[in-house]
Protein backbone atom coordinates (compact mmCIF):
# COMPACT_ATOMS: atom_id res chain seq x y z
CA UNK A 1 0.00 0.00 0.00
CA UNK A 2 1.17 2.87 -0.64
CA UNK A 3 2.05 5.78 1.88
CA UNK A 4 -0.05 8.18 0.59
CA UNK A 5 -3.17 5.71 0.82
CA UNK A 6 -2.02 5.05 4.08
CA UNK A 7 -2.74 8.17 5.52
CA UNK A 8 -5.92 8.76 3.88
CA UNK A 9 -7.06 5.78 5.85
CA UNK A 10 -5.65 6.73 9.13
CA UNK A 11 -7.81 6.75 12.25
CA UNK A 12 -6.03 11.05 12.97
CA UNK A 13 -7.13 11.92 9.19
CA UNK A 14 -10.88 10.29 9.54
CA UNK A 15 -10.72 12.03 13.29
CA UNK A 16 -9.79 15.53 11.25
CA UNK A 17 -13.06 15.06 8.21
CA UNK A 18 -15.34 14.53 11.60
CA UNK A 19 -14.60 17.82 12.93
CA UNK A 20 -14.97 19.24 9.99
CA UNK A 21 -18.40 21.25 9.13
CA UNK A 22 -20.17 19.54 6.60
CA UNK A 23 -20.98 23.11 5.26
CA UNK A 24 -19.45 26.78 4.28
CA UNK A 25 -18.97 28.13 7.45
CA UNK A 26 -19.34 31.91 5.91
CA UNK A 27 -22.49 31.35 5.58
CA UNK A 28 -25.80 30.62 7.81
CA UNK A 29 -25.80 26.60 7.79
CA UNK A 30 -28.26 25.04 6.12
CA UNK A 31 -30.88 23.54 7.32
CA UNK A 32 -31.12 26.53 9.91
CA UNK A 33 -32.86 29.24 7.64
CA UNK A 34 -33.71 32.50 10.05
CA UNK A 35 -36.56 32.95 11.93
CA UNK A 36 -39.17 34.79 10.78
CA UNK A 37 -40.31 37.93 12.69
CA UNK A 38 -43.98 37.26 12.94
CA UNK A 39 -44.87 39.64 16.14
CA UNK A 40 -43.77 42.66 13.44
CA UNK A 41 -45.53 41.33 11.18
CA UNK A 42 -48.72 41.08 13.01
CA UNK A 43 -48.09 44.50 14.65
CA UNK A 44 -48.16 46.21 11.03
CA UNK A 45 -50.88 44.80 9.60
CA UNK A 46 -52.31 46.08 13.20
CA UNK A 47 -51.53 49.11 12.68
CA UNK A 48 -52.38 49.54 9.01
CA UNK A 49 -56.10 48.02 9.84
CA UNK A 50 -56.51 50.45 12.52
CA UNK A 51 -55.45 53.51 10.25
CA UNK A 52 -57.87 52.33 7.44
CA UNK A 53 -60.81 52.37 10.16
CA UNK A 54 -59.74 55.62 11.81
CA UNK A 55 -59.83 57.12 8.12
CA UNK A 56 -63.30 55.62 7.28
CA UNK A 57 -64.59 56.89 11.04
CA UNK A 58 -62.97 60.21 10.06
CA UNK A 59 -64.87 60.07 6.54
CA UNK A 60 -68.00 59.52 8.12
CA UNK A 61 -67.73 62.35 10.72
CA UNK A 62 -66.64 64.54 8.02
CA UNK A 63 -69.60 63.50 5.74
CA UNK A 64 -71.96 63.55 8.89
CA UNK A 65 -70.96 67.12 9.81
CA UNK A 66 -71.25 68.87 5.94
CA UNK A 67 -74.56 68.45 6.24
CA UNK A 68 -75.42 70.55 8.75
CA UNK A 69 -77.33 73.51 7.75
CA UNK A 70 -75.39 76.26 9.20
CA UNK A 71 -77.47 78.74 7.73
CA UNK A 72 -79.77 77.69 11.03
CA UNK A 73 -77.29 80.30 12.68
CA UNK A 74 -78.50 83.74 11.27
CA UNK A 75 -81.70 83.24 13.59
CA UNK A 76 -79.83 83.73 16.34
CA UNK A 77 -80.18 88.10 15.32
CA UNK A 78 -83.81 87.46 15.81
CA UNK A 79 -83.78 87.31 19.61
CA UNK A 80 -85.08 90.90 20.97
CA UNK A 81 -82.19 91.93 22.68
CA UNK A 82 -79.42 90.94 19.58
CA UNK A 83 -76.85 93.48 18.98
CA UNK A 84 -74.19 93.29 16.69
CA UNK A 85 -70.39 92.80 17.33
CA UNK A 86 -69.81 95.79 14.69
CA UNK A 87 -71.85 98.11 17.41
CA UNK A 88 -70.09 97.42 20.48
CA UNK A 89 -66.96 98.63 21.37
CA UNK A 90 -63.70 96.89 20.72
CA UNK A 91 -63.31 96.47 24.44
CA UNK A 92 -66.13 94.59 24.93
CA UNK A 93 -64.55 91.94 21.64
CA UNK A 94 -61.18 92.11 22.72
CA UNK A 95 -62.34 90.68 26.36
CA UNK A 96 -64.08 87.45 25.49
CA UNK A 97 -61.25 87.03 22.20
CA UNK A 98 -58.71 87.24 24.70
CA UNK A 99 -59.67 85.36 27.23
CA UNK A 100 -61.12 82.46 25.35
CA UNK A 101 -59.69 82.70 21.98
CA UNK A 102 -56.54 84.94 21.22
CA UNK A 103 -56.17 84.13 18.46
CA UNK A 104 -59.42 84.30 16.75
CA UNK A 105 -58.69 86.41 13.78
CA UNK A 106 -55.95 84.12 12.76
CA UNK A 107 -57.25 80.48 12.51
CA UNK A 108 -59.95 79.32 10.47
CA UNK A 109 -62.03 77.90 12.83
CA UNK A 110 -60.17 75.42 15.11
CA UNK A 111 -56.34 75.94 16.40
CA UNK A 112 -54.15 73.39 15.77
CA UNK A 113 -51.99 72.95 18.93
CA UNK A 114 -55.17 73.87 21.48
CA UNK A 115 -57.83 71.86 19.46
CA UNK A 116 -55.16 68.80 19.20
CA UNK A 117 -55.08 69.05 23.10
CA UNK A 118 -58.88 68.79 23.44
CA UNK A 119 -59.61 65.61 21.27
CA UNK A 120 -56.72 63.46 22.06
CA UNK A 121 -58.01 64.62 26.24
CA UNK A 122 -61.13 63.15 25.46
CA UNK A 123 -60.54 59.56 24.72
CA UNK A 124 -60.70 57.04 27.56
CA UNK A 125 -63.72 59.12 29.10
CA UNK A 126 -61.64 61.68 29.98
CA UNK A 127 -62.99 65.39 30.79
CA UNK A 128 -62.72 67.34 27.62
CA UNK A 129 -59.47 69.73 28.15
CA UNK A 130 -59.54 73.95 27.16
CA UNK A 131 -58.58 74.33 23.26
CA UNK A 132 -62.11 75.32 21.78
CA UNK A 133 -61.85 78.40 19.67
CA UNK A 134 -64.98 80.91 19.74
CA UNK A 135 -66.20 79.18 16.07
CA UNK A 136 -66.37 75.61 18.08
CA UNK A 137 -67.75 76.92 20.45
CA UNK A 138 -70.58 78.74 18.60
CA UNK A 139 -71.28 75.80 16.79
CA UNK A 140 -71.90 73.73 20.49
CA UNK A 141 -73.87 76.17 22.17
CA UNK A 142 -75.91 75.78 18.95
CA UNK A 143 -76.19 72.51 17.47
CA UNK A 144 -75.00 70.19 20.20
CA UNK A 145 -75.75 69.77 24.15
CA UNK A 146 -73.13 68.91 26.58
CA UNK A 147 -71.63 65.97 25.33
CA UNK A 148 -68.25 65.11 26.22
CA UNK A 149 -66.71 62.73 23.80
CA UNK A 150 -64.45 62.34 20.79
CA UNK A 151 -67.35 62.12 18.02
CA UNK A 152 -69.24 65.15 19.13
CA UNK A 153 -65.35 67.25 18.88
CA UNK A 154 -64.77 65.68 15.52
CA UNK A 155 -67.90 67.16 14.67
CA UNK A 156 -67.83 70.36 16.05
CA UNK A 157 -64.40 70.40 14.23
CA UNK A 158 -65.71 70.23 11.16
CA UNK A 159 -68.95 72.37 11.07
CA UNK A 160 -66.69 74.98 13.06
CA UNK A 161 -64.99 75.15 9.37
CA UNK A 162 -67.81 75.34 7.45
CA UNK A 163 -68.91 78.21 9.41
CA UNK A 164 -66.29 79.97 9.11
CA UNK A 165 -65.88 79.50 5.08
CA UNK A 166 -69.75 80.80 5.29
CA UNK A 167 -69.54 83.75 7.32
CA UNK A 168 -67.34 86.89 9.12
CA UNK A 169 -65.24 86.78 11.65
CA UNK A 170 -67.80 89.56 13.34
CA UNK A 171 -70.28 88.05 12.42
CA UNK A 172 -69.12 84.60 14.23
CA UNK A 173 -68.83 86.62 17.31
CA UNK A 174 -71.84 87.98 16.96
CA UNK A 175 -73.26 84.63 17.30
CA UNK A 176 -70.94 83.52 20.06
CA UNK A 177 -72.01 86.97 22.12
CA UNK A 178 -75.53 86.43 21.75
CA UNK A 179 -75.91 82.69 22.38
CA UNK A 180 -74.15 81.80 25.70
CA UNK A 181 -75.02 81.94 29.01
CA UNK A 182 -73.84 84.45 31.07
CA UNK A 183 -76.35 83.42 34.21
CA UNK A 184 -79.28 83.95 35.92
CA UNK A 185 -81.28 83.40 32.56
CA UNK A 186 -79.25 85.81 30.29
CA UNK A 187 -78.55 84.36 27.04
CA UNK A 188 -77.56 87.42 24.99
CA UNK A 189 -74.49 89.89 26.03
CA UNK A 190 -76.88 92.81 25.63
CA UNK A 191 -79.27 91.26 28.32
CA UNK A 192 -76.54 90.33 30.94
CA UNK A 193 -75.36 94.20 30.85
CA UNK A 194 -78.90 95.31 31.32
CA UNK A 195 -79.47 92.50 33.80
CA UNK A 196 -76.46 92.97 35.82
CA UNK A 197 -75.14 96.67 35.60
CA UNK A 198 -77.52 98.62 34.12
CA UNK A 199 -75.67 99.15 30.76
CA UNK A 200 -75.85 98.50 26.99
CA UNK A 201 -73.04 96.93 24.84
CA UNK A 202 -74.17 98.96 22.06
CA UNK A 203 -72.33 101.80 21.23
CA UNK A 204 -74.89 104.17 19.42
CA UNK A 205 -77.29 104.19 21.88
CA UNK A 206 -77.91 106.45 23.87
CA UNK A 207 -80.70 105.27 26.22
CA UNK A 208 -78.61 103.63 28.99
CA UNK A 209 -74.78 104.17 29.73
CA UNK A 210 -72.17 101.91 27.77
CA UNK A 211 -70.40 99.07 29.38
CA UNK A 212 -67.61 99.64 31.15
CA UNK A 213 -64.01 98.01 30.38
CA UNK A 214 -64.61 96.22 33.98
CA UNK A 215 -68.14 95.12 33.22
CA UNK A 216 -66.76 93.85 30.00
CA UNK A 217 -64.18 91.75 32.14
CA UNK A 218 -66.57 90.41 34.17
CA UNK A 219 -68.80 88.97 31.86
CA UNK A 220 -66.40 87.39 29.60
CA UNK A 221 -64.77 85.76 32.83
CA UNK A 222 -68.11 84.80 34.06
CA UNK A 223 -68.87 82.67 31.19
CA UNK A 224 -66.20 79.64 32.02
CA UNK A 225 -69.06 78.88 34.90
CA UNK A 226 -71.95 81.20 35.00
CA UNK A 227 -73.82 78.98 37.45
CA UNK A 228 -70.39 79.51 39.96
CA UNK A 229 -69.23 82.94 39.37
CA UNK A 230 -71.53 85.13 41.78
CA UNK A 231 -71.23 89.03 40.02
CA UNK A 232 -73.08 90.01 43.74
CA UNK A 233 -70.77 88.44 46.01
CA UNK A 234 -67.37 87.68 44.15
CA UNK A 235 -64.76 84.77 44.98
CA UNK A 236 -61.25 85.15 45.24
CA UNK A 237 -61.45 82.89 42.10
CA UNK A 238 -63.43 85.16 40.42
CA UNK A 239 -61.59 88.46 41.12
CA UNK A 240 -58.29 86.97 40.13
CA UNK A 241 -60.01 85.20 36.86
CA UNK A 242 -61.06 88.98 36.19
CA UNK A 243 -57.72 90.57 36.60
CA UNK A 244 -56.08 88.09 34.46
CA UNK A 245 -58.86 88.88 31.66
CA UNK A 246 -57.48 92.41 32.35
CA UNK A 247 -54.22 91.88 31.65
CA UNK A 248 -54.27 90.24 28.47
CA UNK A 249 -56.60 92.51 27.18
CA UNK A 250 -53.83 95.37 27.81
CA UNK A 251 -51.72 92.69 26.63
CA UNK A 252 -53.25 92.25 23.36
CA UNK A 253 -54.06 96.08 23.15
CA UNK A 254 -57.64 95.71 23.70
CA UNK A 255 -57.33 98.86 25.94
CA UNK A 256 -54.63 101.10 26.97
CA UNK A 257 -52.80 101.49 30.07
CA UNK A 258 -54.83 103.90 31.46
CA UNK A 259 -57.86 102.23 30.68
CA UNK A 260 -56.33 98.82 33.06
CA UNK A 261 -55.58 101.03 35.77
CA UNK A 262 -58.59 102.57 35.98
CA UNK A 263 -60.65 99.03 35.78
CA UNK A 264 -58.01 97.16 38.74
CA UNK A 265 -58.94 100.11 40.73
CA UNK A 266 -63.02 99.60 39.97
CA UNK A 267 -62.17 96.22 40.49
CA UNK A 268 -60.62 96.52 44.04
CA UNK A 269 -63.52 98.76 45.17
CA UNK A 270 -66.06 96.94 43.91
CA UNK A 271 -68.58 96.49 46.55
CA UNK A 272 -68.75 100.26 46.40
CA UNK A 273 -69.79 100.42 43.05
CA UNK A 274 -72.01 97.77 42.87
CA UNK A 275 -73.95 98.84 45.79
CA UNK A 276 -74.17 103.08 44.07
CA UNK A 277 -75.34 101.01 41.28
CA UNK A 278 -77.97 99.23 42.95
CA UNK A 279 -79.21 102.56 45.38
CA UNK A 280 -79.33 104.52 41.82
CA UNK A 281 -81.29 101.50 40.09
Amino acid sequence: MKRSQRMNNSPERHSQYRNEPHYNTYYQPVGKPPKKKKSKRIFLRLFIIFVFIFALFIGLMYYLSSRANVDDLKTIENKSSYVSADNMPDYVKGAFISMEDERFYKHHGFDVKGTTRALFSTIGDRDVQGGSTITQQTVKNYYYDNERSFTRKLKELFVAHKVEQQYSKNEILSFYLNNIYYGSDQYTIESAANYYFGTTVNKNSDSMSQITVLQSAILASKVNAPSVYDISNMSDNFKNRIKTNLEKMKQQEYISDSQYQEALSQLNNYWFVLHAYRQNS
